[in-house]
């Protein structure tokens, strides 16, 4: 207990002054005591608040915000390792770190603002790496290199227990004529490699290795496109490639006649040395030789991308010798590749004789930003009460919609559905503003899958294994928690505490300095929280956002924001028109005035055509008597001018709540102009200040000074309440 002079003070004139302020788990029983120490009379006020602020809210509805007497509010946050679940964050319990800092645990910050997930369409060389030999650790979007080829790529994925990477080839262009191989055994200038997809013959080029085009040292070659009437196409990273050179057995066509584009059956003046599953050249046509018989070889026309034409009779035909399967564009086999960024290095697994490789279009993501790093993924995450929008406004999109299924690949598959609860989707995917929006409720399936809508549903196309796997976590874990009545050494990076038996570290830069306090009274009419701040914070401020204190224990909990300028009333209605569409028209956002995000409802009648305006949302930054308009399009298009009316009564910006602790309400007088004769004393006695609750004095001149006398004892008049939670409980809401 503290007995005597509590507090004194000579304050400026005509000023409101903080005379006394008692803590929240105390209460003081005081005697006033205001003495003229002038030749002249004077007069004074005394006001005792049950308040520190009177803070003015906004939200995304403020008139829904709830506040409970007892509940404490913060804005101090720290970031922590491991993240916590909602469940395990226990409302008011202690958090003492190793370096004396102390604080007590309000709740998770639960973010609520929209996931950005940027979707773009890239071809992803998939392949893989000796595990074995991984040291370090690779880094999404960092281009990797090989040590000996000097190839590169860009990684979009590494998965470091199975060695499996995936990365970003660019194309070797149409006209280029240099490309990496991935082995240069068994090639020899005038090689023509066929490039295909795995060992079948439906390729749309050959390229010939020119005289001195072939670099042992990096793999390189230097080619000649399109031969024998194929036309030249983008190589892509790990191109299929299979490889022929002329042999020595050889022949003539004896067909006695042209043998013809159609004909299957091919008569030779000697097929001795022709081989039933080889390839032969006549001309500029590659044939697959499928049985021989005599001289008779049934063959199969225009293999490789060449085309089947006709041959004179007469005409060279060489059986052409398999010089092995090579991958283009791409890495040397079992060559070290290693990270630009992160340094990690591993050995290449791929080899002709083992593993291959599959280069396909796939979505890429890029979290947050359209500039971020995109990666492919082949499993990823959504969090309970998140909303995810996944853009597709890159170009890339075209002809590739993105789509959620709860079976993989979706409408690909012949009994694959769209899933569509929750789901909002705009415009043309590659266009711009295109996107896939998802909310996340408990209802959500635990697996979902996206990919790439097909042009006729239920029939795999194009498109196909686009996506990737979508899980739902329904108990996520949050990074960021509140702290309030924050004392001892300062909060700092790298500082530990425990909760529950677990040890959670503050990150780098994982400390918000805020403002705390508690909940004594709301008026929702007003949008007006009373509050006291807690020991050691200082005062909230305009900007400042808090949550509200629900005390179900199934309720979200709804972030608001601490405004100056807010709208608490309207008139000034412009005169009703004939013309103005009779209707109600909700949550219309009207123009004009200095502030934002207010809201009204509008009930036009019908004949007289005249508007009842309600105020949904006060908004913020607005001053008295501005002009608001509500366009006539966005009240039916009648025909009738737009609509307006002025802001009236505007909350008091700074004195009422956003930064001043001496703001006086007039129902908070004890004393209003209370006289005091010269060279006198005036006495008010059987004051008592309960918690939180402080005395604010003014004076009409300098020489009065104030005194206030008594005893503080503990009081548990104020009962501090923590939000009851169940595990499963307790969203977010909205973010204002």
């Amino acid at each position: 207990m503290t007995a005597g002079r509590l507090a004194a003070s000579n304050p400026s004139a005509t000023t409101n002054t903080l005379l006394y302020r008692s803590v929240i788990d105390q209460t003081a029983s005081t005697v006033l005591t205001a003495t003229n120490i002038s030749g002249s009379g004077v007069t004074y006020r005394a006001a005792l608040r049950n308040y520190d602020q009177i803070l003015k809210l906004d939200g995304d509805e403020p008139s829904n915000l709830v506040f409970n007497k007892g509940n404490p509010v913060s804005t101090y946050k720290l970031k922590i390792t491991p993240g916590i679940s909602f469940a395990a964050a226990s409302p008011n319990a202690e958090l003492n770190s190793q370096s004396g800092s102390r604080a007590k645990l309000l709740d998770v910050y639960k973010d609520t603002a929209t996931i950005n997930r940027y979707v773009k369409v890239e071809k992803i060389a998939n392949f893989e790496g000796s595990s074995e030999t991984l040291i370090g650790t690779f880094q999404n979007g960092e281009t990797i290199t090989g040590a000996v080829s000097t190839f590169t790529a860009t990684l979009k994925q590494f998965e470091a227990t199975t060695g499996l990477i995936y990365a970003s080839i660019a194309d070797v262009a149409q006209g280029a004529t240099s490309v990496k191989v991935s082995r240069n055994t068994g090639l020899a200038e005038g090689t023509k490699l066929m490039l295909s997809e795995n060992a079948v013959t439906t390729g749309t080029e050959i390229i010939t290795i020119d005289t001195g085009g072939i670099d042992t040292a990096t793999n390189s070659l230097t080619v000649t496109r399109g031969v024998y009437g194929t036309t030249a196409s983008p190589i892509s990273g790990g191109q299929y490639a299979k490889s022929f050179i002329d042999s020595a057995t050889a022949s003539t066509i004896n067909e006695g006649a042209t043998f013809t584009a159609a004909d299957v059956t091919l008569t030779l003046t000697d097929a001795t040395g022709f081989l039933e599953g080889s390839f032969i050249r006549i001309g500029n046509e590659i044939l697959a030789v499928s049985t021989v018989a005599g001289n008779d070889l049934t063959v199969i026309r225009g293999q490789y991308g060449t085309s089947a034409v006709d041959h004179n009779d007469g005409s060279a035909v060489t059986q052409m010798t398999d010089a092995g399967d090579y991958y283009l564009n791409f890495f040397t086999e079992s060559e070290g590749l290693q990270g630009g960024t992160s340094n990690a290095t591993i050995s290449s697994n791929v080899s002709q004789s083992s593993n291959s490789i599959t280069n396909a279009d796939r979505f890429t993501i890029a979290e947050g930003s359209i500039g971020g790093v995109y990666e492919y993924l082949t499993l990823s995450n959504h969090n309970n009460e998140r909303v995810y929008r996944y853009d597709q406004s890159d170009s890339s999109n075209a002809g590739h919609p993105f789509r959620l299924s709860e079976q993989a690949d979706g409408t690909q598959t012949l009994t694959g559905a769209e899933y569509t609860t929750g789901v909002t989707k705009v415009g043309t995917a590659g266009s711009a503003g295109a996107y896939l929006e998802i909310t996340i409720t408990s209802g959500t399936p635990l697996s979902l899958y996206s990919y790439a809508e097909p042009a006729v549903a239920n029939t795999a196309d194009g498109n196909a294994n686009y996506g990737f796997q979508i899980g739902t976590t329904l108990t996520p874990d949050y990074e960021e928690i509140y702290i309030y009545d924050v004392a001892g050494e300062p909060w700092a990076a790298a500082q530990a505490f425990e909760i529950g038996g677990t040890t959670y570290t503050v990150q780098a830069s994982g400390v918000t300095v805020g403002k705390y306090g508690y909940v004594h009274e709301w008026n929702p009419t007003l949008n007006e929280l009373k509050i006291s701040l807690g020991v050691g914070s200082s005062a909230f401020a305009t900007g400042d956002q808090l949550y509200d204190t629900p005390t179900l224990v199934d309720a979200n909990r709804t972030m608001a924001e601490v405004v100056a300028g807010k709208v608490l009333a309207i008139d000034t209605v412009s005169a009703a028109n004939a013309s103005r569409t009779a209707g109600t028209y909700s949550g219309l956002s009207p123009t004009g005035g200095s502030g934002s995000g207010l809201k009204v409802d509008i009930v036009v009648a019908a004949s007289t055509g005249a508007a009842t305006v309600t105020l949904v949302n006060g908004g913020k930054n607005y001053a008295d008597g501005e002009t608001l308009t509500v366009t006539d399009a966005n009240l039916g298009g009648g025909g009738a001018p737009n609509l307006t009316f002025a802001t009236d009564g505007i909350g008091a910006g700074d004195g009422i709540g956003a930064t001043s602790t001496t703001y006086v309400k007039t129902e908070d007088y004890i004393h209003y102009g209370k006289a005091i004769a010269a060279n006198a004393s005036d006495r008010t006695t059987g004051i008592v200040v309960g918690p939180g609750q402080n005395l604010v004095v003014w004076a009409s001149d300098t020489n009065i000074a104030f005194q206030v006398q008594g005893f503080e004892s503990v009081s548990e008049d104020y009962t501090v309440l923590g939000n009851a939670k169940t595990a499963d409980s307790g969203g977010g809401g909205a973010t204002p």
